[in-house]
């Protein structure tokens, strides 16, 4: 029963641990993330690797990057629609941040060469 528990904690500890791996990031990081994203119409916004999130397009009108008062950590903000036409305010996470090269949807952070794990290939857009 000890090494069941174990395993539980570990296997819920490694599924966490990938909710925010590009949340707060560098200023560099943030700077080359910006630049990057303003340059993009739409983006998915998608956790493949989190129970039940659903991909989400949305219309990019403003992307920047704000202190998070932790350390010297930055975030990315992007500011635009949803697939609705409801404004958002949404802070990322690059390693689930999808945006459109071809025909299909890639990794923002995998992009920018940022260590990340978006628990997903490539899909179509």
């Amino acid at each position: 029963m000890k090494s069941f528990l174990t395993f539980v904690f570990i296997f819920a500890f490694y599924l966490f641990s990938k909710a925010d791996q590009l949340a707060y990031i560098t200023k560099e990081q943030a700077d080359k993330a910006v630049k990057f994203l303003q340059n993009q119409e739409e983006l998915i916004l998608w956790c493949a690797c989190c129970d039940n999130d659903k991909k989400e397009k949305i219309t990019v009108n403003k992307v920047y990057a704000e202190f998070v008062n932790y350390q010297h950590y930055f975030q990315v903000i992007l500011e635009g629609k949803d697939e609705n036409g409801k404004k958002v305010r949404i802070e990322l996470d690059l390693a689930y941040v999808h945006f459109k090269k071809g025909k299909k949807a890639k990794c923002v952070g995998k992009e920018l060469k940022f260590k990340c794990d978006p628990c997903t290939k490539p899909f179509n857009w």
